[in-house]
């Protein structure tokens, strides 16, 4: 990485985020390793977010300074005279938010403190285009960052997000975490044993929020049809969510074949499982699906992949080429994808090692990095 050129003014960042405490999704991710990324890089950047969560504990682990946030609700008055408390202790000129209610705070905060930019950074006007927030994102939301060029068209359609300065910045991943997490585990076989897997087993592994549009009941119903066919066949979720009790008792309605469903919960680090499988999923099936970090995470550790054809998704797979793509909600479809690698092992193989050069070319954090320096940097110049 290549720090601020000498001579030029460091950014003072705050990273503001009141997801609930037990969520910790594509974005936190995000904000997690920009912050990291922009310290190494010589910026300043604190982190602001609800006590006990996952996003302030992951902020700590990565050594950022955080402070503590209200609740989340709309127009908190003294949460808004809390952030300015912060930007005008430590200097902070830019905002970087996530949820609609952090905008009428920062909004007010703005005012009174030493912000001058606000963007956002995941699809505000997607989640609510009620009146008073379309008030909101003209006046104070200044820029807004979307992972995918499908998210970036369909926001700028939206006339309220005229004045409003969108860039598309997809998502990194630092690839040398592949060779630490080799380094680091004792091999696949040895993960399989632990997680009572034989090294024949064909293992089909999903990661993310269980939650309705993440469409991981259309994977089980695909996986049960599978197991039908192959000998050998087992499927882990990695997540949780308000899905996962209703996704259990789906499991169970497969009789036998639930015994080869593993929930794992969440977890901290997903770099041991990717290892483990043969082949991630993620079948999403809302229209919102920004981009696909477990996509780009499973291509890095050579593990082919499938996905919905929808939102970002299928900017990241190459149909045939790097990665499947099936219709969102096709259950039938994603039993044949499946079935399809679970018996070509050439297939298998040929989708992983271009998944892994698709990575490389386009999603080292590197790249991500330059990017929102240069955009925030000049977002920062503009009047």
């Amino acid at each position: 990485m290549v720090p601020t050129e000498p001579g030029e003014t460091p950014m003072r960042v705050l990273m503001l985020n009141t997801t609930p405490v037990k969520v910790f999704g594509g974005v936190e991710q995000w904000m997690v390793r920009a912050a990291a990324g922009l310290i190494e890089r010589g910026h300043t950047v604190r982190a602001m977010g609800r006590p006990g969560s996952r996003f302030v504990s992951r902020m700590r682990q990565a050594h950022i300074p955080t402070h503590r946030s209200g609740s989340g609700v709309n127009y908190g008055f003294f949460s808004a005279l809390h952030i300015a408390w912060v930007a005008q202790r430590h200097g902070i000129e830019l905002a970087i938010i996530n949820y609609n209610k952090e905008l009428t705070q920062v909004g007010l905060a703005r005012r009174l403190s030493p912000i001058r930019k606000v963007v956002g950074r995941s699809v505000l006007p997607m989640m609510d285009t009620a009146p008073r927030h379309r008030r909101l994102y003209a006046q104070h939301l200044d820029g807004m960052i979307t992972p995918s060029r499908e998210v970036k068209r369909v926001v700028e359609e939206y006339p309220w997000m005229s004045n409003t300065r969108v860039e598309n910045i997809p998502n990194g991943l630092d690839i040398s975490r592949v060779e630490r997490a080799y380094n680091q585990c004792h091999g696949r076989r040895t993960i399989r044993e632990q997680l009572g897997l034989s090294s024949d087993t064909f293992v089909v592994g999903a990661v993310g929020r269980l939650e309705k549009h993440k469409g991981f009941h259309h994977l089980l119903a695909a996986f049960g049809t599978l197991a039908e066919r192959v000998n050998d066949a087992a499927l882990i979720l990695v997540g949780d969510g308000s899905e996962e009790v209703a996704l259990r008792e789906q499991a169970a309605r497969l009789g036998d074949i639930a015994a080869n469903i593993n929930f794992m919960g969440h977890v901290s680090s997903v770099d041991h499982l990717m290892q483990v499988f043969d082949v991630l999923v993620l079948p999403s099936t809302t229209r919102y699906e920004t981009f696909g970090q477990s996509l780009i995470e499973a291509m890095a550790f050579y593990v082919p992949v499938i996905g919905s054809s929808v939102g970002g998704i299928p900017e990241i797979i190459n149909h045939e080429e790097n990665g499947l793509l099936v219709p969102p909600g096709d259950e039938a479809a994603l039993a044949q994808a499946l079935l399809r690698l679970a018996k070509d092992g050439e297939l298998r193989r040929r989708l992983a090692r271009a998944g892994r050069q698709r990575v490389e070319q386009y999603y080292r954090e590197e790249t991500m990095l330059d990017r929102l320096e240069s955009y925030l940097t000049d977002l920062l110049r503009t009047p």
